[in-house]
């Protein structure tokens, strides 16, 4: 474990310890929660996460006894609706969506970003998605091959929508690979990419499975290569990346739930311990798999932390190698 690593969860621990100490902390978790809770959604309508979200929010409100309120604040890439969140006071009433964007990811690129990865305390770990490269039914690239010979022949002339950094980094290590330039176009969320794919007005998007493959099984989209380690079962006949040529490749997003750092200690387990408890209701399990077209995971705080910090490396690692620049 590096120095900073353990100065850091030190530090964490500390604090968390300090707020359990006391017998105000203490009394405010047991009347925790006492009014309703606020989710806020860093992303548009339209994306997994969203959806997820909306569920997971509905199942919990009848173990938290209170009304949960979702809201969807997209924008400058995820950092918008992750302010809104840390900008409420650190007592567990605003719970915040985050993905590698927000976490990892937005550290590595953007410049001057108004939070710090830290300020946030990762409660829970949903899932696990899986991001797939599509185009309209009525491209003329049928497979990732047709995609990398158009480009490689017009430099910058096959345009790919992402929303978020992580897709975006996902495509500049695809482009890497291929050896070719995307005209990258930015979206704020999954619904507008696809729907600019569908209309013609940009060739691809990079985008979430669940997202997709509705659009793919009612001829709207077509499914280019999925981004995982093997095939999905959503679409079993398309093929990955790796199988397209490009060994190692592979883009996966998990999704859970974060709180302000600060939070005091009983307040923030005993929502760890609400959201365990839903995540063993089996139906949530199996509507969350059904919307998510992922992994559903259901891990605490501690081993979400761990998560972080690992992909953190991982993706910093990447952007070296890319050559990747904060903006």
């Amino acid at each position: 474990m590096s120095v900073a690593r353990t100065a850091w969860r030190a530090a964490v621990l500390a604090c968390l310890a300090l707020f359990a100490s006391t017998p105000a902390a203490a009394a405010e978790a047991d009347a925790y929660p006492s009014r309703p809770v606020r989710f806020i959604v860093p992303i548009g309508p339209g994306s997994s996460g969203d959806t997820m979200t909306r569920t997971f929010a509905e199942y919990l409100r009848k173990t938290a006894g209170q009304a949960i309120l979702v809201e969807n604040r997209p924008g400058a890439e995820l950092s918008l609706g992750t302010q809104v969140a840390l900008n409420e006071p650190a007592d567990g009433y605003t719970v915040v969506l985050i993905s590698p964007s927000a976490t990892v990811i937005n550290p590595l690129f953007v410049k001057d970003l108004p939070y710090r990865p830290q300020d946030l305390y990762p409660v829970l770990n949903v899932t696990r998605h899986v991001a797939v490269l599509v185009a309209s039914a009525a491209s003329p690239y049928k497979t990732l091959g047709d995609v990398v010979e158009a480009a490689r022949r017009d430099k910058g002339g096959v345009s790919l929508g992402t929303y978020g950094n992580t897709y975006r980094l996902g495509a500049l290590d695809l482009a890497r690979r291929a050896g070719v330039d995307f005209n990258q176009v930015p979206y704020k969320g999954a619904a507008q990419a696809v729907a600019d794919v569908v209309g013609g007005s940009v060739d691809l998007a990079l985008i979430d499975i669940a997202g997709a493959a509705p659009l793919v099984a009612s001829g709207k989209i077509r499914a280019l290569a999925v981004a995982g380690d093997r095939r999905h079962p959503l679409l079993p006949d398309v093929a990955t990346v790796q199988e397209a040529g490009y060994p190692g490749y592979s883009l996966y997003v998990f999704i859970g739930f974060a709180i302000r750092a600060g939070t005091p200690a009983p307040v923030a387990s005993k929502l760890e311990d609400m959201m365990l408890r839903v995540m063993d209701d089996p139906a949530l399990r199996a509507q969350l798999a059904q919307q998510s077209g992922g992994e559903v995971v259901g891990t605490g705080s501690q081993a979400f932390a761990e998560l972080i910090r690992a992909e953190g490396v991982r993706y910093a690692d990447l952007a070296r190698q890319i050559g990747a620049v904060p903006r």
